[in-house]
């Protein structure tokens, strides 16, 4: 049933490095809704242990762990049985790694793979699920993780609903929260894995779809805090002052200023600042706990023992991968890291508890005592070090940009889930907070509602609570990608695809699938896909004939990419035809270069050729240009979201695409085969099936 009232379900998805939070409303019909109906997600299913079902909290673990015996555990449910594999920190992960991360990761892998496994016995442990981790995008980790996720939401929405019927009775709408710096390939795995597992549990969503809509964890913070705000709070947030949003979370720690242009009788304000970002959240503390501060106060092999099932006989692949010690040894620190307060505070030390199967005897030199790791103040303190120094020089820069622009700084105001740390709250305020003469504010009830800001922000947000709501998105509605030729590979290529190249004798694929972009993949109103692929065709002998041609764009419905053409069933070809036999001489010698080959020693002409992919929430356009960007423009169509041409344009040299006029079909051509850098010398071939007729290209999609 869909709802025809004006009322949706609204859920709030706030992913976060180290602990994740979701609220959900239904919103009124002949109302505005108000926060407090807003409801925070607290009960997080089943946990497997004897002594409770359940956790109740605002918050769950942001882990998940793979075991060949216990199978899939998430959130607090993650249990230490031997062969467990917790994955942490997985959101780090979507940014795309360093070149040193990366190659730092395959030496990981390739070192852990040197000993006596067959691939018979590679393959049995994969059958096993033993080593999950290593076969797992980080999409599908998170993917999985947000299932569980959703699996509660939906639970929670039935639970205070009473009524299971009524999530199909209205659109579900969801917020999903980002830090205010994300690379697009982050944000885009995101987009994908919140869909993705959202529509697994909510089947709705799929046949009466809402939208999705995209907010910075800062923004949401700012929108919390100015709802939020105290009568103390608002004396320092007058008409004119600027305020600065710091949310401190586990990976990252962001921070945006905004200017304040109306007080009363609601606040408006205008962001005045470039956000900033730092990877200095409360993973760094426990990145140093782990990494720094155990192996020198535990003895090597007790420190081996510790580490040594983090990573599988098969290796952590791409993924931060705990043991169930260390699991353990973290979850106990979490308690000092959130109780210090700093050297002269009533606690002078702390006890982390150590892994009872390690059986470590009492080392007084290493401050090991009764199964406990004691924790020096001063230890803490340098754990701390790199985030509060990380922390207080963005709130820094922040403040420069303010002063710049001469702008006054009224307020900082902390957030996120490491704004709860007591210390930190007290560097910022005396690096911060002394020096410049700024009041530094937490939340409204301390520092207990710091922790699900960010949820409640984005729900002021998405309820359009005296703000502007976020626009929505879009998924990407098929996969696009282009018919190369490329060096013939036994494991990827069939052997019809096979053929001798003419020109450096080596065996090549035609017609092999080369995806340009995903099916389901994040298109803003601001942004869409914008893609470009260098293409490259090698003509032996020049003439009229070898000057005319086309590139072969494959759409594809259906759910997987294949690299085989033969194993899609529901896609359709698109030919982009150009024929350059009237462009100028001087035109030819920049796009069509003589080069030879160094091997057989065969002289042959190459026309360099761009296809630029254009997608937006509506339309996708594809273009085709010669030579280098920039270049002659020579084809390009347009179409929509159901694969329908919209315009098509053949034959064209000009130096910018023409405007997009109205024609169904593009006209037929020569179809020639193209490759990625280097290609086949083959004559154009004919005989591809193309498909211009609205009825012909609906059967094909069926």
């Amino acid at each position: 049933m869909t709802s025809t009232s004006g009322q949706k379900f609204l859920i709030c998805i706030d992913y976060g490095t180290t602990y994740t939070g979701v609220g959900w409303i239904l919103t009124h019909r002949t109302r505005p809704s108000h926060l407090n109906e807003f409801n925070v997600v607290k009960r997080w299913g089943a946990i497997h242990r004897p002594e409770s079902s359940q956790v109740i909290g605002p918050k769950v673990p942001s882990i998940i762990s793979y075991s060949g015996t216990s199978g899939r555990r998430w959130g607090y449910g993650v249990i230490g049985d031997a062969d467990s594999h917790i994955l942490q920190w997985t959101k780090l992960e979507m940014e795309p790694p360093t070149r040193f991360e990366a190659l730092s990761r395959l030496k990981k892998t390739l070192e852990a793979t040197r000993g006596p496994v067959s691939h018979r016995q590679h393959a049995s442990s994969l059958v096993q699920g033993i080593p999950l981790h290593l076969i797992k995008s980080t999409e599908e980790i998170v993917a999985d993780y947000l299932t569980e996720v959703a699996q509660c939401v939906r639970q929670d929405i039935e639970t205070v609903q009473r009524d299971r019927r009524v999530i199909g009775d209205f659109p579900i709408e969801l917020i999903i929260t980002h830090p205010a710096i994300w690379h697009p390939r982050a944000m885009n795995t995101t987009f994908r894995a919140v869909n993705t597992a959202f529509k697994r549990i909510f089947p709705e969503f799929e046949s009466s779809p809402g939208n999705v809509r995209l907010a910075t964890e800062s923004e949401a913070c700012a929108q919390y805090i100015m709802k939020t705000s105290t009568s103390t709070h608002k004396r320092h947030l007058r008409r004119g002052a600027c305020f600065i949003v710091v949310d401190a979370g586990g990976g990252t720690v962001d921070l945006v200023s905004y200017r304040v242009d109306q007080d009363t009788p609601f606040f408006q304000v205008t962001l005045v600042t470039e956000m900033s970002s730092g990877r200095c959240g409360a993973t760094r503390i426990d990145d140093y706990f782990i990494k720094t501060f155990l192996p020198r106060r535990l003895a090597p092999e007790d420190y081996g023992k510790v580490v040594e099932d983090g990573e599988s006989n098969l290796g952590s692949g791409p993924h931060v991968l705990f043991s169930r010690r260390q699991q353990a040894i973290l979850e106990s620190f979490q308690f000092a890291k959130h109780k210090f307060a700093g050297i002269g505070s009533d606690d002078e030390e702390f006890r982390v508890l150590l892994p009872g199967d390690l059986d470590i005897p009492d080392d007084p030199q290493r401050g090991i005592s009764n199964g406990n790791l004691q924790i020096m103040p001063e230890d803490m303190e340098h754990m701390f070090q790199e985030t509060v120094d990380g922390t207080v020089n963005l709130i820094r820069q922040q403040i420069t940009q303010l002063e710049v622009n001469n702008l006054r700084v009224s307020a900082v105001f902390l957030s996120g889930g490491l704004s709860r740390s007591e210390y930190l709250f007290k560097k910022v305020e005396s690096e911060i907070g002394h020096q410049y003469r700024l009041p530094v504010f937490r939340g409204q009830e301390g520092d207990k509602s710091s922790w699900t800001d960010v949820v409640i922000g984005a729900a002021i947000l998405g309820l359009g609570m005296n703000c502007n709501v976020p626009p929505p998105c879009a998924e990407c509605p098929y996969h696009i990608g282009v018919l190369i030729s490329q060096q013939f590979h036994e494991y990827e290529n069939d052997e019809r695809q096979a053929y001798t190249d003419r020109i450096d004798q080596n065996m090549r694929a035609k017609d092999h699938l080369k995806w340009i972009a995903t099916k389901g993949d994040l298109i803003t109103q601001a942004h869409g896909i914008n893609k470009r692929l260098k293409l490259v065709r090698k003509i032996v002998k020049l003439n009229d004939q070898a000057l005319r041609g086309s590139c072969t764009v494959v759409i594809s419905f259906d759910a997987k990419q294949s690299d085989k053409l033969g194993d899609l069933q529901n896609l359709q070809k698109i030919q982009l035809n150009y024929d350059l036999t009237e462009v100028s001489d001087t035109d030819k010698a920049n796009i069509i270069r003589r080069n030879t080959d160094q091997g057989t020693n065969t002289s042959y002409r190459q026309l360099e050729l761009e296809l630029k992919i254009l997608v937006d929430q509506e339309v996708a356009a594809l273009q085709l240009f010669a030579g280098h960007s920039g270049g002659l423009w020579i084809a390009g169509t347009s179409i929509d979201r159901n694969g329908q041409f919209i315009s098509t344009a053949v034959g064209s040299q000009t130096r910018h695409p023409p405007p997009v006029l109205p024609q169904r079909d593009p006209a037929p051509g020569v179809v020639s085969e193209v490759s990625l850098g280097s290609t086949s010398s083959r004559q154009p071939e004919r005989g591809h099936r193309r498909l211009h007729d609205p009825a012909e290209r609906s059967r094909a999609r069926r």
